[in-house]
């Protein structure tokens, strides 16, 4: 029997931060992890169907606004959250306005607030969480 949970892409160079977020997140989606933002691109191409992605800002190479830039357009559906150890506002408004951030977190966040952070996500993105 196929999972009937939305599938979700965790992005951060940092373990424990995946770790966390799919301990936190795994009763709600099925979900997938990538180190880099190299290879989410990588993943995205290979299974588009990741209906939520949650990306860190400060990764090495390509930050997680670079990527969310770059799937954007080829992904237009996909709940996007940011976040990041940083207020990086002015950049992060722009990608709002852009359509490419639909909820940006600062960390740390508990897994209530990250929680909340999805919800508020599928909300901007006007599309209702299924379960």
């Amino acid at each position: 029997m196929a999972d009937s949970k939305p599938k979700l892409l965790i992005v951060d160079d940092e373990p424990d931060m995946l770790d966390f977020v799919e301990r936190a997140l795994r009763r709600r989606f099925q979900v997938a992890r990538c180190a880099s933002a190299e290879s989410a691109l990588e993943r995205l191409d290979q299974d588009g169907e990741f209906e939520v992605l949650v990306t860190d800002q400060k990764m090495p190479r390509i930050s997680g606004l670079e990527l969310l830039e770059r799937i954007g357009d080829r992904h237009p559906g996909m709940v996007r959250v940011l976040l990041s150890g940083y207020a990086e506002l002015p950049q992060v408004e722009r990608a709002r306005e852009r359509g490419h951030v639909h909820q940006y977190v600062l960390k740390p966040v508990d897994s209530s607030g990250l929680i909340e952070a999805i919800d508020r996500a599928y909300a901007a993105a006007g599309r209702a969480y299924k379960q």
